[in-house]
């Protein structure tokens, strides 16, 4: 629209010589996006981008719309004016309805006699949702399909839990589906942002970090619960784009990558059949296997997209291939891709470095360095942590944004909770004290700066709220800020012994629980934290001279409902205190601190877990170790 619309000439004569007209970059600011996209839905039942709003002069909308063409852009503008000046009072009166909906959309009900949390709870809103699983493609039935990693994260917990088989089937066939379909890129790695078909077929070009971020997280958990080698090729080929494309020099990592260059969307990434056919030579119907390619389906009439089907293990095996062979086959054709890769313009990059989005990053490489062992993305993360506090935490507080090495907005609920939630995954992954009291910090001033005083949730940002406060609960691209700060505060709070975060935790629970009921699927990060309360939820503690290795060890494997702490010296926390002795290492599996005989190796440790579990066994505190 900003080409086909905004620069044409007569387009902006109407615009500057009738309005004020103001262009914000919505993930600077998506407080201004959430208040205004409110309005949008109020005024037409639907949202979306690009969102194009119409304000009086003290900010409240009187029309709101997504894409325009020139001539409605043109007509709309022009009985907006005719409306403002022949009958002001009319859209007053509308503004001021707009204005209390956004306000009333902003308040959630706290139900007077919370109910019980209950494990059957979930049977009713997950059967629901199972409606909406696509068993064949994967994903959810639409005609876009949206990747939604705290969706799955959730469900694989759920389905650990609950052993429900036919939902592990389908998280499995929407991982393979996704890794091979085209909204994964075979050339350079990383996810694009969505599929504008229900197939995962063709993308939408842009990659965002949000969604690398999390998706390296996906798949590093994937490979912790089912060591498949194409998890482990996504992650390792993840993050290599993610250094290569998006790491900024002097640390921290970039927003986004258009989806287009000058020649078009996308152009960067397809090719032709001339250009296939150049590259292939002779191995035409070999390289059309490998990506996937159908010379009687292009995209566009004359392009096609790469995409990897298969592992390179399978092909080979396929087609028996000797590696040796397809090893040269295989950088043949990267050659040549590469080649023709170098003769085009790459998308443009968004520089600015968003505090919330990097916290993701960290949390993503985190979980990857757990499930492969790989300390040097354990290291990354930890760089990651020390840019972000260095650079976007100036004076006690966190700025939004990095931009030219300034840091920008003052930082919204998201970036201290995911950065509180980035601390705290580094503290279980190293046993750095420091890293626990960042967490608290943030989770401490969060508490203050974002209390809702009509709910026991947070406000989206601390304060000069534009036109109604922002209680946002609902999952998006990202997970919902509120949820995730909770699920912190639970963990934070058996690790401190934190009666206030429990209780804190129980009031949101018990508040969300009407909307889970309604809609689990918008709110899976919620729905993650109430199976820890309603499931049964453990703690492993390792305390000994030998601690962080049995901590890498456990740490590979996939574990739900466990809050895992390990130290290798002397503690006086409440779940480590006298439980450190210098002669031997000890793994203690503990239901609310009640712990059974610790075990010395992490075999040992793990059979003893599963049995606790399955309930084969149960801590009696009057026979317990301690």
């Amino acid at each position: 629209m900003e080409n086909e619309t905004f620069e044409d000439k007569t387009v902006a004569a109407v615009m500057n010589k009738n309005f004020i007209n103001i262009k914000v970059d919505r993930e600077e600011n998506p407080d201004v996006d959430n208040i205004y996209m409110t309005a949008v839905q109020l005024l037409t039942g639907r949202g979306g981008w690009p969102l194009n709003v119409v304000c009086l002069p003290n900010g409240t909308p009187i029309y709101g719309g997504t894409y325009h063409t020139r001539a409605q852009w043109i007509q709309i503008l022009e009985r907006v004016r005719e409306r403002y000046e022949n009958n002001p009072e009319q859209l007053e009166n509308l503004s001021k309805k707009v204005a209390e909906g956004i306000a009333a959309v902003n308040v959630i009900e706290i139900p007077e006699n919370p109910k019980p949390f209950d494990e059957t709870f979930f049977e009713k809103p997950i059967r629901q949702w199972e409606k909406n699983f696509d068993l064949i493609y994967g994903g959810e039935i639409g005609k876009q399909k949206f990747i939604r990693p705290s969706k799955f994260h959730f469900l694989r917990q759920y389905q650990e839990l609950s052993k429900n088989s036919s939902i592990n089937e389908y998280i499995e066939t929407s991982l393979h589906k996704i890794a091979t379909s085209g909204v994964y890129d075979a050339l350079e790695g990383g996810f694009f942002r969505y599929s504008v078909d229900p197939y995962w077929k063709v993308p939408h070009f842009e990659k965002m970090l949000y969604d690398n971020a999390q998706m390296v997280g996906l798949y590093a958990e994937a490979f912790k619960n089912d060591a498949k080698p194409i998890y482990r090729q996504r992650v390792e080929e993840t993050i290599a784009f993610l250094k290569n494309r998006m790491a900024a020099k002097g640390g921290g990592y970039y927003s986004a990558i258009d989806a287009d260059n000058e020649a078009g969307e996308g152009r960067y990434y397809v090719f032709t059949k001339k250009e296939i056919e150049k590259i292939a030579t002779n191995q035409i119907e070999l390289f059309k296997d490998y990506y996937g390619i159908d010379f009687n389906d292009p995209f566009e009439e004359d392009f096609f997209i790469l995409k990897k089907a298969v592992s390179d293990d399978s092909f080979v095996r396929s087609h028996m291939l000797k590696t040796i062979e397809w090893n040269q086959i295989k950088s043949d054709w990267d050659n040549k891709i590469f080649i023709i890769l170098s003769q085009r313009n790459f998308p443009g990059i968004d520089t600015k470095i968003i505090t919330s989005w990097n916290a993701l990053t960290i949390i993503g490489y985190v979980e990857a360095s757990q499930a492969f062992d790989n300390q040097a993305w354990l290291q990354e993360a930890e760089t990651l942590f020390d840019f972000l506090v260095k650079n976007t935490f100036v004076d006690g507080k966190f700025y939004h944004t990095l931009q030219n090495g300034i840091p920008k907005i003052n930082g919204f609920l998201e970036d201290y909770a995911y950065m509180a939630g980035a601390a705290l995954v580094l503290y279980k992954t190293t046993g750095k004290k420091e890293y626990l009291d960042w967490s608290k910090t943030l989770v401490d001033k969060s508490m203050t700066d974002f209390k809702d005083t009509n709910s026991p949730f947070f406000t989206f940002k601390s304060s000069n709220y534009l036109l109604s406060r922002i209680l946002s609960v609902d999952d998006g691209v990202i997970p919902s800020a509120n949820a995730f700060l909770a699920n912190v505060l639970s963990d934070l709070g058996h690790l401190l012994d934190r009666k206030d975060y429990l209780d804190k935790v129980e009031k949101m629970l018990q508040a969300i629980h009407p909307i889970l009921e309604e809609s689990i699927s918008d709110y899976s990060y919620w729905a993650s934290l109430m199976a820890k309360w309603t499931y049964p939820e453990y703690e492993v503690i390792i305390a000994g001279p030998e601690a962080n290795s049995m901590a890498k060890e456990i740490q590979k494997k996939y574990l739900v409902n466990v809050l895992f702490q390990f130290s290798t010296a002397p503690s006086d926390l409440p779940l480590l205190k006298e439980r450190y002795f210098e002669e031997e290492t000890y793994i203690y599996v503990c239901q609310n601190n009640v712990c059974l005989r610790p075990e010395t190796t992490v075999e040992a440790a793990l059979k003893l877990l599963e049995k606790f579990e399955n309930q084969v066994m149960t801590p009696d505190p009057s026979n317990s170790f301690f």
